[in-house]
């Protein structure tokens, strides 16, 4: 969080980083992992992660970028913030939800916006006309992969090592 805030670098929130903000004013109920993060974090930090948004759109190159998902058919302002940070899947109702269930949100967007986003290691790279999703484990053991915009070039290195248990 330091070094993003000081290098000034463009995020948006995620799962992890919703669940230390539910922390800031009482750690002790937040698991062992997301209390030191917690912990460790200096006011300018805090203030940071609290002002992240929930999706950045970069219009020059068609693309929003969120970290877990966005229902089909709807702006991302209108989305609710939970779902936008879990998003995994589209039920056949057209509901969200954050669990492996039904159709992979990536594959029922329809655009006209390409969205880059992670969160969902367990279906690993997702290729799809509209939608590129990231997440391929590193935090596991796994990959990194990066998109290089804005020729949308995939960069996958392999992890150094599992950096945590979730």
């Amino acid at each position: 969080v330091q070094l993003a805030r000081e290098e000034g670098f463009l995020a948006v929130v995620g799962n992890h980083d919703a669940r230390v903000l539910t922390g800031r004013d009482d750690p002790s109920d937040l698991k062992p992992g997301h209390r030191v993060v917690a912990e460790s974090l200096t006011k300018p930090d805090w203030k940071f992660l609290a002002a992240l948004p929930t999706h950045l759109r970069f219009p020059e190159l068609g693309t929003i970028v969120v970290h877990g998902g966005l229902l089909p058919g709807a702006k991302p302002e209108t989305q609710d913030r939970d779902l936008v940070i879990n998003l995994r899947s589209v039920l056949p109702d057209g509901t969200g939800t954050k669990k492996i269930d039904g159709t992979p949100w990536a594959k029922a967007w329809r655009g006209p916006e390409h969205v880059v986003f992670g969160h969902d290691a367990v279906r690993g790279l997702q290729q799809e006309p509209f939608a590129t999703g990231l997440d391929t484990g590193c935090v596991y053991g796994k990959r990194l992969t990066a998109l290089v915009m804005p020729g949308r070039e995939l960069v996958s290195v392999p992890a150094k090592r599992s950096y945590a248990d979730f």
